[in-house]
């Protein structure tokens, strides 16, 4: 199994301090020392599956948008101003990594800080800590938004200014649960449905009429 590259930083702490707990109870036969460095070491593992970094094949049909993240669809609407706004909730249980939506260009990452509300709320997309990735396609301007959670209180985004990507492209993760909002142009065809699962890079949540693009 694959494992994204941030998890070298919680679980590299986890597996020194159970090697110190295993050097310091077994020659010491401490039972207590033994069951705690057990139990972390459980700890760890359960903690590793949140780090999982399955590999994906994105559609190949042109003018479809993906997923960028595991999970429930959440929101699935148009704005006032005519775009459209698909939310994903993603819990413990989910796939953390997230994927590009679509090809394109960054033009801008915005990072602010923010609150930390249950990622299933409504205040949570406006009031969370986030980051807004801000792109150029050939559909015209795309944003996608990573937005921490009630327990997620990191997010890895790396993508910045002028970096070119695919469909499907891995480019951060968000630490144990979260939410992702993807903002589209009006012209989008909105294909999710409100509650259904999706996969990162995969399931097509949107698709753009390519007629009109040509």
């Amino acid at each position: 199994m694959k494992i994204a590259h941030e998890a070298v930083g919680v679980i590299g702490p986890i597996a020194v301090l159970v090697v110190i707990l295993l050097l310091w109870g077994i020659p010491a036969k401490n039972n207590i020392v033994l069951t705690a460095a057990a139990l972390l070491g459980l700890f760890g593992l359960f903690t590793l599956t949140f780090f999982r970094d399955p590999e994906r094949i994105a559609p190949t049909e042109r003018g479809c948008v993906v997923a960028p993240a595991d999970g429930r669809v959440i929101v699935a609407d148009s704005l006032p101003d005519g775009r459209k706004h698909i939310a994903i909730f993603m819990s413990l249980f989910d796939v953390h990594v997230n994927r590009t939506p679509i090809a394109g260009t960054v033009y801008e990452v915005i990072r602010t800080p923010g609150k930390y509300f249950h990622a299933g709320t409504d205040r949570a997309a406006a009031g969370n800590a986030r980051v807004d990735v801000e792109a150029d396609t050939e559909y015209g301007k795309v944003c996608w938004r990573q937005v921490s959670g009630l327990i997620a209180r990191k997010i890895s985004c790396r993508l910045k200014f002028g970096d070119k990507f695919q469909l499907g492209e891995r480019f951060g993760l968000i630490f144990f649960g979260s939410r992702m909002d993807i903002f589209l142009p009006s012209s989008a065809v909105i294909e999710a449905q409100l509650n259904q699962s999706v996969t990162a890079g995969e399931s097509v949540i949107a698709k753009f009429p390519t007629e009109d693009f040509r």
